[in-house]
């Protein structure tokens, strides 16, 4: 039995022209397969327009509320999804997270996925139905709608394939996951395949092509991914056991608003420092520590977002803003050595200051000054031929 399931993001059904044409996409695979589940994210920029609504109300509102509100977005391109096919004489079905058996944990707005019983899914395939699901949401323990937050349709999409046993193809508005961002290096190369291991690197580290937690997922279950244009036109990239490249870096990553964080603790010990600013859900990435006349001095990374949070923890933080991370990332660092070497040397001869870097199996990154940033990129695509 051919079965798959596809994932169509929010710009692919950002339209009713848009939708029509995922809908032609649909019924021509159709023709080639048993059974096909379709996962859909919210309609161009609803879930942005939603909680712009929520925010001319209430300047905090409920988390809670909120799920409630934005689970309508998905709910919307599915059932105009199904709408379409059922024109086109496709026999087709929309279903929500709850009904096609999502269930989740955790916060509001930052749920996971716990599991996905997919009897309903199964009985709607079993009539011969296209089955459109909304992805990004699901129930929770107290039997309310929550959702998986920024990239969370993705990790549905890859849920459902992994209880089905079948492969995922997420398709967006790029053809495929590149070397470098195309938009900024127009001679970057699109990669056939990579690993799991590089996609969740670069997911982690600024590509946003797909939702890391998607890919952990799938490496998990071995789910293989396939992420290519919304059009089905061109071939795209598989994510999977192993990467075919040959280049020891096979990916140049970015994240900006970083922010760079200094303490000098007084009272406190590192230990009570980064518990007090767990308590307030702050996401910590990169940190140092320095001991020097008696002080210590702690340096972290965090996200301009998180700036509120961390200045709840105390006041005598000091800030540093307009800073990006660059990474690179490659499985074949693993087993080449002097890559580090390289890096530095390219910063020191090129006058080049960073305020930190942090190193995996297979990334390494930098964190500098916005204002740099694109001459480092431009430094090391040179450097690495990417």
């Amino acid at each position: 039995m051919r079965r798959v399931v596809m994932k169509f993001g929010g710009s692919s059904v950002a339209t009713t022209e848009k939708i029509k044409k995922v809908a032609e996409i649909l019924k021509r695979r159709k023709n080639g397969m048993n059974d096909i589940v379709c996962v859909v994210s919210a309609m161009g920029d609803t879930t942005d327009e939603l909680l712009s609504l929520a925010g001319e109300l209430s300047k905090n509102p409920s988390r809670r509320e909120l799920d409630m509100l934005l689970a309508t977005g998905e709910m919307v391109s599915a059932s105009l999804l199904a709408i379409a096919l059922n024109e086109m004489g496709e026999k087709a079905i929309a279903l929500n997270g709850v009904q096609a058996g999502f269930q989740t944990k955790g916060r509001h707005g930052f749920s996971k996925v716990v599991d996905v019983d997919t009897f309903r899914i199964e009985k709607e395939l079993l009539e011969d139905k296209i089955v459109i699901v909304t992805g990004f949401q699901g129930l929770n323990s107290n039997e309310d709608f929550s959702t998986l937050g920024r990239g969370g349709s993705d990790t549905s999409a890859v849920a459902i394939a992994s209880k089905l046993g079948v492969d995922c193809e997420i398709y967006t508005d790029v053809d495929g996951i590149y070397t470098v961002d195309p938009r900024f290096h127009k001679e970057a190369k699109k990669l056939t395949k990579v690993s799991y291991d590089e996609a969740m690197e670069m997911a982690h580290l600024g590509a946003k092509i797909i939702d890391p937690r998607s890919v952990e997922m799938a490496k998990k279950y071995g789910i293989r991914i396939y992420v290519a244009l919304n059009s089905a036109s061109v071939l795209g990239t598989y994510i999977g056991e192993d990467s075919v490249e040959e280049s020891i870096i096979s990916n140049l990553s970015v994240q900006d608003n970083i922010l760079l964080v200094k303490k000098t603790l007084k009272d406190e010990s590192v230990a009570e420092l980064f518990l007090n600013l767990a308590r307030e859900d702050v996401n910590i990435d990169i940190i140092s520590k320095m001991d020097t006349d008696g002080k210590t001095l702690v340096r972290f990374t965090s996200v301009i977002d998180e700036k509120n949070l961390i200045e709840k923890v105390a006041d005598d933080f000091e800030f540093v803003e307009n800073v990006s991370k660059v990474s690179i990332i490659g499985n074949a660092m693993r087993n080449q050595s002097g890559v580090a070497a390289r890096v530095f040397d390219l910063l020191n001869s090129n006058g080049i200051n960073f305020h930190g870097l942090s190193t995996s199996e297979i990334s390494i990154s930098i964190i500098v000054d916005t204002i740099v940033k694109e001459k480092v990129m431009n430094l090391l695509i040179r450097e690495f031929e990417l």
